[in-house]
């Protein structure tokens, strides 16, 4: 077998086959063995047709695709282990028919995505900004308020007009030139004003209506609006208001806290430092990681690749499967759970496509960096990431090493290591406010 290796470009390749007749002639045999054990003829015993017998009732084209079939899986997997390629999607194959048959060299090609060659910019000393991980007073008297409305509540208000903050119960009813609409009625709806859920300029309008008072307002939908008859529409609502609420909140008391049930903590000022604790844990994650997006980001614009789009096509489809495990829970197909939100499956896939790409290229550059640095990895690292493996998915141990092979495992570990030398090595910069 003689094969010769064309790169297209970093992330795919082209090989040419030329099988010596020889070995063509062996695959014709192989393909004649395999065919002939189904073959009845006349005076014969199934499966014991001699040769020539066969050929000159069926003909020699009769096993060409066995014996095709036969010469690709023999020398293209070889081939891909000689030059140590990773393959990344499923080949394309051209095969040159008018070389198929005994006596003549048989020819193809396959061109396929691999893992694609990387140029490595800096990667370690990188200087990258980190915001500040302080929790101001008033991030936590904002996420007190948020608690204390949720044990609000609402006060009917008699006199005066709506105004921002209050909650409006309205009927109303929206038509597109003259012609109401489907989905634009409602009776009885409560709309907080201000919240911006309505349309942009709905709630807006509606602010100084007195109780009983009716109201024509014009709004324009989103030009991505999901409903496709509005994008970009301008319309008009009638509206009337039969109520105005206030919400009444109470204030932070050793009550309140009690009612909120949280092991030791029992009065206001230790709920207070309770908060503060919180949001600082999680202040600091968050910092912690965006700190480390933007060095890996900056990481993989210093580096030179291409990015698969097999690789990405693999990324769509694990959010695809996953999203078809949540329409199962619901009796639903991954087409009717996203039509809710006016979007085909294609169209999702378009959505999460750069996303996608951004995650493989990502991996792709660590990977690298993994494979330069050479970094060690001990059984003891190996057997831990199974056994959290194995509380995840709740499987016995044993099982996640059967499903998972080892080199993945390592291959994981390599790229956590590099994440921990480009954000060990990075220069912080303090975030100016």
């Amino acid at each position: 077998m003689n094969y010769k290796l064309e790169r297209l470009s970093d992330s795919k390749v082209k090989l040419d086959f030329v099988l010596t007749k020889d070995e063509f002639q062996e695959a014709l045999d192989f393909a004649f063995q395999k065919v002939v054990k189904n073959i009845e003829v006349k005076g014969f015993r199934k499966g014991k047709v001699p040769k020539e017998v066969y050929l000159k009732k069926f003909g020699e084209a009769s096993l060409y695709e066995e014996a095709i079939n036969y010469a690709v899986n023999k020398s293209y997997p070889e081939a891909v282990f000689n030059e140590k390629l990773e393959v990344v999607n499923q080949p394309e194959f051209d095969i040159d028919f008018s070389s198929v048959g005994s006596g003549k060299e048989f020819k193809y090609s396959v061109t396929v995505e691999v893992w694609p060659e990387v140029i490595l910019g800096q990667y370690k000393g990188l200087e990258v900004e980190k915001e500040s991980e302080e929790v101001k007073p008033e991030e936590v008297d904002k996420y007190i308020k948020e608690v204390l409305k949720s044990k609000s509540e609402l006060e009917v208000l008699e006199e005066g007009t709506l105004e921002n903050g209050h909650i409006a119960v309205i009927d109303f009813e929206g038509f597109l030139n003259g012609e109401a609409f489907e989905g634009g009625k409602a009776e009885n709806y409560s709309l907080e004003i201000g919240s911006q859920t309505f349309i942009p300029g709905f709630e807006d309008q509606l602010i100084g209506m007195k109780t009983g008072e009716e109201r024509t307002i014009q709004v324009t939908f989103p030009e991505d609006y999901q409903a496709e008859h509005l994008k970009g529409k301008e319309v008009e609502f009638k509206v009337k208001l039969h109520e105005i609420k206030r919400r009444v909140i109470p204030d932070l008391s050793d009550e309140i806290v009690a009612d909120l049930n949280i092991e030791g903590v029992s009065t206001a000022e230790e709920y207070r430092n309770y908060v503060l604790e919180k949001l600082q844990r999680e202040k600091r994650q968050m910092v912690e990681n965006t700190f480390i997006e933007n060095l890996i980001t900056k990481v993989c614009e210093n580096a030179k690749t291409e990015v698969p789009e097999g690789l990405i096509e693999d990324e769509l489809n694990v959010a695809v499967n996953q999203l078809e495990n949540q329409a199962r829970q619901y009796n639903l197909t991954a087409e009717q759970l996203l039509s809710f939100n006016g979007m085909t499956v294609e169209e999702y896939k378009e959505q999460l496509k750069e996303p996608a790409k951004k995650r493989v290229l990502e991996r792709i550059v660590l990977r690298k960096i993994s494979e330069v640095e050479n970094f060690e990895i001990i059984s003891e690292e190996i057997n831990k990431q199974y056994e959290e493996l194995a509380e995840m998915y709740r499987m016995d141990v044993n099982k996640v090493k059967q499903r998972i092979p080892e080199f993945q495992i390592k291959t994981h570990l390599g790229i956590l290591k590099a994440i921990d030398l480009i954000k060990d090595t990075a220069i912080v910069k303090e975030q100016n406010d």
